[in-house]
């Protein structure tokens, strides 16, 4: 079976199971298994974070043999006198940095033997000696015309599929991206400058956990021929656009979009579980406030144990998301208040209803956010308080 054929199989394996499998299986060069802990630990999610790990971004050298990642091949960072552009000093501390921005996960401390087995792991990659490595993060050119689109189906299978699946179909790393006819502006910003926007060792992104793709990583040329390929909604396979054809997030869903709730709830805006009214809490509102996909409403408690949005807009898409509650804004370490919310065509204006888990009050509630649990992503949020 061919490189392409193997990831097609393995995309679709994912969807079809809804598995949370190693982000790298097929890293640098097949699924063998791991020759010692620290190349797991390499080629694997870490335990408390989401469902990415180093080999998501970095491939040990170049050229690998199944994707480009966006970042450089860290086969020889253990070498290196400095990491980041020369922010960080330390190969603990880059580590620590991609664990945090991109991993969803805590720093580890000089002791904690995942970080030690890693090290050893690199350091037996490594040379001698290597030199620092600069990237530039730039903006997309302005004039994105002129693209390829069977040139940037190539690039897309050659570099994007690594989280986003073969012609954009998706996989537990990242969402569908194909048949959606994405605008070639927000197509571009996402590539050239996605990521934490209050980010300590990154400049200029835009929020977000996707990873940014630098200037030197992809060229204005191939971003061109990726705006044409997924401006006209990608490719699936066999030729056809991905809209003709089913995908994760709406097989065996005939669930219309625009005029649905919550999966399994009432869609007509009052409580449906009978909770009691006795929370000084019961009447607190919260607008949820928009980081992607058209996330939009007013969020009100209730009653004890729900909460509607009224309004609720949201395109959709995504990976596994859902209404999450929690305190003090950490999501990540919050909990669903509903069933996974994708649906074709989205939600536009409607009263979505969500309910808090047996073992939750109102007392461990102060917000609410789309959150995408996958990758743990907010795609909006908002905070309570009373009318």
């Amino acid at each position: 079976m061919s490189g392409p054929s193997r990831r097609r199989l393995f995309a679709w394996l994912i969807l079809a199971a809804g598995a949370s499998v190693p982000a790298c299986a097929s890293s640098d060069g097949g699924a063998e298994e791991p020759s010692s802990e620290g190349e797991r630990i390499y080629r694997e999610p870490v335990a408390d974070g989401n469902t990415w790990a180093c080999a998501t971004c970095h491939a040990l050298s170049e050229p690998a043999e199944d994707f480009r990642r966006p970042a450089h091949p860290i086969g020889d960072a253990a070498a290196r006198p400095s990491f980041k552009n020369g922010q960080v000093a330390e190969l603990r501390e880059a580590v620590n940095s991609c664990l945090v921005e991109w991993m969803n996960a805590e720093p580890w401390s000089a002791d904690d033997q995942r970080w030690l087995e890693l090290e050893k792991f690199l350091r037996a990659q490594a040379p001698a000696e290597a030199p620092a490595l600069s990237f530039a993060i730039v903006p997309p050119p302005g004039d994105l015309s002129g693209g390829d689109r069977t040139r940037g189906r190539a690039t897309f299978d050659g570099a994007c599929a690594v989280c986003h699946g073969d012609g954009g179909i998706g996989t537990n790393l990242a969402p569908a991206v194909a048949g959606f006819a994405l605008q070639p502006k927000y197509v571009a910003e996402r590539v050239r400058l996605s990521g934490r926007a209050m980010s300590s060792v990154y400049d200029g992104l835009s929020g977000g956990i996707m990873p940014f793709w630098a200037a030197d990583r992809l060229s204005d040329g191939e971003l061109r021929d990726l705006v044409a390929f997924l401006a006209e909604g990608g490719i699936a396979e066999g030729g056809e656009t991905s809209s003709e054809t089913s995908s994760a997030t709406d097989a065996g869903d005939d669930t219309e979009g625009g005029g649905t709730s919550s999966p399994g709830e009432s869609s007509e805006g009052g409580t449906a579980h009978n909770c009691p009214i006795t929370h000084d809490k019961v009447g607190w509102v919260a607008e949820l406030t928009e980081q992607f996909h058209g996330v939009g409403g007013i969020a009100e408690i209730v009653d004890d144990c729900t909460v509607v949005v009224h309004g609720f807009t949201y395109d959709g898409a995504g990976i596994d998301v859902r209404l999450y509650g929690g305190v003090g804004g950490d999501y990540d370490g919050g909990y669903p208040m509903t069933d996974n919310l994708l649906v074709p065509g989205g939600y536009d204006g409607v009263e979505l209803e969500a309910v808090l888990p047996d073992d939750k009050t109102l007392d461990d509630l102060d917000g609410v956010s789309v959150w995408c649990v996958d990758v743990g992503i907010d795609f909006g949020s908002g905070s309570f308080a009373p009318p």
